[in-house]
């Protein structure tokens, strides 16, 4: 099932060593800012967006990550 039709590689972190690799995991309670990363194929961090609260007026929307995606893939 091709559920969310997404051709990109997604990452989960059940141990949680990526989110303390990546300085968005808060010890104090257990979990990850909510953050967003786009990692070129060579593993280069392209494009990263860490909002300062995980009040949903700063998440980012869905078309903005995609324009970010495309940017990375034409190699802007």
């Amino acid at each position: 099932m091709d559920f969310a039709k997404v051709k990109h590689a997604l990452l989960s972190d059940a141990d949680g060593k990526v989110m303390k690799a990546f300085g968005v995991y808060r010890e104090d309670k257990q979990i990850a800012n909510r953050s967003y990363f786009i990692i070129d194929k060579e593993g280069i961090v392209r494009y990263k967006h860490v909002p300062t609260s995980g009040n949903p007026k700063y998440l980012l929307p869905t078309e903005t990550l995609l324009n970010e995606v495309k940017k990375v893939n034409r190699g802007s």
